[in-house]
């Protein structure tokens, strides 16, 4: 099933890449396929021209906690192009994702819901723990699995579907890794 996604992709990001030399596009598809698969090659954007619009970067999906069903994402996304909202974001493993962010009320911080973000021209919004994040509800990834798909929907920008890794990336369980050596746990 892996194999087949990635393959899928390849192709994708192939014919997403307009007229060139049909020779040139088999061997693109033929070296996507054979590509390494480390965590930074295997969140892989099916859109063109991403220096141009809203770059997907860092993203992966936590999964659930053992014996509950509720995964979460994390990303940043920067908005190379005109101003644009993040206004959904949807998983064929969950039935219902939601936008939402960490805020302050009476002392507490408390997740909410929110409708979307706004994606300022020239800025990088980060998804991360205690900020924006999606939560996906009712989440199914099955066992085994190293990564699943996620589209992201704009106001304005095309809709962008990834195939992205479960778990967090390598980098940044090292550096978690390294301040937890550093603080002696």
């Amino acid at each position: 099933m892996k194999y087949l996604i990635c393959a899928a992709s390849a192709l994708l990001l192939v014919a997403c890449e307009g007229p060139t030399d049909p020779s040139d596009n088999a061997a693109a598809a033929v070296e996507s396929m054979t590509a390494s698969t480390d965590q930074e090659t295997m969140a892989r954007e099916i859109t063109p021209n991403a220096e141009e619009g809203i770059e997907v970067s860092s993203i992966y999906v936590q999964p659930p906690f053992p014996g509950r069903d509720v995964a979460a994402g994390f990303f940043s996304l920067t908005n190379n192009g005109e101003d644009d909202r993040l206004v959904s974001v949807s998983s064929p493993i969950s039935e219902n994702v939601e936008i939402h962010n960490h805020v302050e009320e009476d002392g507490v911080m408390k997740m909410r819901r929110i409708d979307g973000v706004d994606l300022p021209s020239g800025d990088t919004v980060s998804f991360k723990p205690g900020s924006y994040h999606i939560m996906m509800f009712g989440a199914n990834i099955p066992e085994g699995a190293e990564e699943v798909s996620v589209t992201l929907t704009y106001e304005n920008a095309a809709p962008v579907t990834m195939i992205v890794p479960v778990g967090e990336p390598d980098e940044d369980r090292q550096m978690n890794d390294e301040m937890d050596h550093d603080s002696g746990h």
